[in-house]
């Protein structure tokens, strides 16, 4: 069927905002009965919602389950690793008659969209065989739990209520002239772009919402966006004297060509270019511009300034530091929506381009209900996320799976897609991008915080000894946060008996905590009491190896890449430093003081599992300067673009990680879509 623009907008108008994607915990959650009464903070809880005709189970199965009636409570663990999401069910006639979500500490939004698709699906019907919503996984998991405890209180038998809706096997059929595939940072600007030039548009995401991992991003790059050039800053924070002092109206934030320099000697390797510095300058000289152009459809960014201490001032923060990044998507799509016309449909997944004539021509795709779309479209802009969501690609492109902290439903969806229509790709196989470590592994067993951050404080500390996969110390250890992932997906950290005995009696005399998947960090001089019990449960977990000697440590361990030669030189290496001379990695001597060296005739040795954890990929797709995919050939292909992280592989080299100027992938973001939406609209 083909439906008209108005007909999409009564359908899309009540997508819901959120900030983060399914990390940490996943799916798996554990349900815990309450008896107590819902929070009395009415701004943490959801009113219920109510099912008013919905069949009984009994009326929809040959056996239904037998509830008594009234209002039943549950807790499961989310997203949050404190704070479980509290739910309310009301039990009536044999039916789930309300839902409420209570009190709960889940990162603003994803309650909401959890409440507005799939509590109606449990109610209709009243069965807990739904899916998940993409976009918030571990926060819809949590409640369906909570909700299936809270029918088991009420007498019903789980099994009974495990019918799966129908799908539906009805067709929707669009004619556009651009189709956006995903709405994260990348296919907004993209769909606005298009929409602005004059283009019939429809954007799809997968998801339950809009913004992607551009909702748990802190802002993009941007050089010397012409409004805060324009403006005097009383108080700006100067990257190069760190002197807080007042910015010149009128005064440039960065020397662009300064920044361009550096960038393309980072990316030059052995004398060669691996970056497509056309395109690097392209961004460096538009970045600005798109900042601004984002802030007429309500954006707000604070004054660009240095990334953690870095001496270029181009990191633009979202105002509000995360907190109304979301409501800034919304009011972009109300603009996309309302002044532009473009149309929307969000829990639609794109699963194949449509060729014809050897043209990129649409695509297909499928709604959460079963229902199949097909888009034909004079351009597909591919705007997914890259595969950080994707363990088997990770392990083709990259040679081994990492730990996300981002959006799982990045699965490489889009540049697949493109391969199968003959696409070449761009440094795909360099590594992701993190900014932060964690345990490989995060514990949840003890009833006290700081036990379960014990590993994180062990894996993050910059007092400890860590080594690579073959055993090779790579980095000054109080670097690990920045540093980490260049050299693979995982780390480890040695310690001897006798730094577990200082730091059972002592802690670390630095408070280690991460920036991510804490639950509250360790504090320094803060005595480890439960330390061994942490360490046998991280032993059972396979996150924690102990061993009498260092080559049973290795055998422990079990990475057929790690040498006992190598983790003996990094021992002697470390405590030659430890001892009093200078540190061949350059780690400060207060680094030593507490803990000293690892002591190579200890009674046992402890290793922990570290992992740099991604926000995505950054290698993707070939595309030349006007986003448009390229073949083997280097032939544009006709009608397809890719932007975002789907094609951020040609700004970098596949020898390095990630440039950390800061908000780098996020400019590229904006920047490539505003660039393809254009492009897109301009052809015939």
């Amino acid at each position: 069927m083909r439906r008209t623009g108005k007909q999409m907008a009564a359908a899309c108008l009540a997508a819901m905002l959120l900030l983060s994607g399914c990390a940490g915990n996943g799916g798996q959650t554990t349900a815990v009965a309450e008896s107590t009464s819902e929070s009395s903070q009415a701004a943490e809880t959801q009113a219920p919602t109510t099912a008013e005709t919905a069949p009984t189970a009994a009326e929809t199965q040959a056996a239904g389950p037998v509830m008594t009636d009234g209002s039943y409570q549950a807790q499961a663990r989310g997203f949050h690793l404190l704070q479980p999401v509290n739910v309310t069910v009301e039990i009536s006639g044999n039916r789930i008659s309300s839902i409420a979500i209570g009190e709960n500490a889940e990162t603003n939004g994803m309650p909401q969209m959890v409440e507005k698709y799939m509590i109606p699906r449990i109610l209709e019907s009243q069965s807990l065989a739904v899916d998940t919503i993409t976009g918030a996984t571990a926060t819809s998991a949590a409640v369906r739990t909570a909700i299936g405890d809270c029918c088991e209180q009420a007498g019903a038998d789980l099994s009974l209520l495990q019918t799966e809706p129908a799908k539906s096997e009805e067709t929707e059929e669009y004619t556009v002239d651009v189709v956006v595939v995903g709405m994260g940072g990348s296919g907004t600007a993209a769909a606005l772009s298009a929409a602005e030039s004059g283009a019939s548009v429809l954007a799809l995401d997968k998801a339950g919402k809009w913004a992607g991992t551009s909702a748990i991003t802190s802002g993009p790059m941007t050089v010397n966006a012409p409004s805060q050039v324009e403006a005097e800053y009383a108080e700006w924070s100067d990257p190069i004297s760190k002197e807080t002092r007042v910015k010149e109206a009128g005064e440039l934030l960065v020397d662009g060509d300064a920044l361009y320099e550096d960038w393309i000697a980072y990316t030059t390797v052995d004398g060669v270019q691996h970056a497509k510095t056309e395109i690097v300058r392209a961004l460096i000289d538009g970045s600005g511009e798109t900042l601004d152009w984002l802030s007429a459809s309500g954006f707000a960014f604070d004054p660009a300034r240095g990334f953690v201490g870095g001496k270029w001032g181009v990191f633009a923060p979202y105002s509000g530091n995360k907190e109304q990044t979301e409501q800034f998507f919304a009011n972009a799509y109300e603009r996309y929506e309302k002044e532009l016309g473009g149309q929307y449909l969000l829990e639609t997944e794109a699963t194949e381009l449509l060729i014809e004539d050897g043209k990129v021509a649409g695509v297909s795709a499928v709604k959460q209900d079963g229902t199949k779309v097909i888009v034909h479209a004079g351009a597909v802009i591919l705007a997914t996320g890259g595969f950080g969501g994707n363990a088997k690609m990770q392990e083709q492109y990259l040679g081994e799976a990492w730990r996300l902290y981002g959006m799982a439903q990045n699965d490489g969806a889009g540049i697949r897609m493109a391969l199968s229509a003959g696409a070449a790709t761009y440094n795909i196989d360099m590594p992701p991008m993190s900014h932060f470590v964690a345990p490989y592994m995060i514990m949840t067993a003890f009833e006290n915080p700081m036990d379960n951050d014990i590993p994180y404080g062990l894996v993050c500390s910059g007092e400890v000894l860590a080594v690579d996969q073959t055993g090779t110390r790579f980095t000054a250890e109080n670097g690990l946060a920045m540093n980490a992932y260049k050299n693979g997906a995982k780390y480890y950290t040695i310690l001897s008996a006798e730094q577990i005995d200082i730091l059972r009696e002592q802690g670390f005399s630095m408070a280690a905590s991460g920036r991510y998947l804490s639950q509250g960090g360790v504090p320094e001089n803060t005595p480890l009491a439960n330390i061994d019990a942490v360490l046998e449960q991280g032993i059972s977990m396979g996150l924690i190896y102990k061993a009498d000697t260092l080559e049973g440590l290795v055998e422990a361990i079990g990475n057929e890449k790690m040498v006992l030669d190598n983790v003996t030189a990094s021992v002697d290496q470390y405590n030659k430093a430890a001892e009093g001379a200078e540190d061949a990695l350059g780690k400060a001597p207060e680094f030593f003081e507490r803990l000293g060296g690892v002591n190579p005739e200890s009674e046992y040795y402890i290793a922990v599992t570290g992992a740099p954890y991604i926000y995505s990929t950054c290698g993707g797709l070939e595309v030349n300067e006007d986003m448009q995919v390229l073949d083997e050939g280097g032939n544009a292909i006709a009608g397809l673009y890719a932007v975002g992280t789907d094609s951020m592989g040609v700004m970098f080299t596949n020898t390095k990680g990630y440039t950390n100027y800061g908000g780098v992938a996020q400019g590229y973001a904006f920047f490539s879509g505003k660039v393809a939406g254009a492009h897109a609209a301009a052809q015939e």
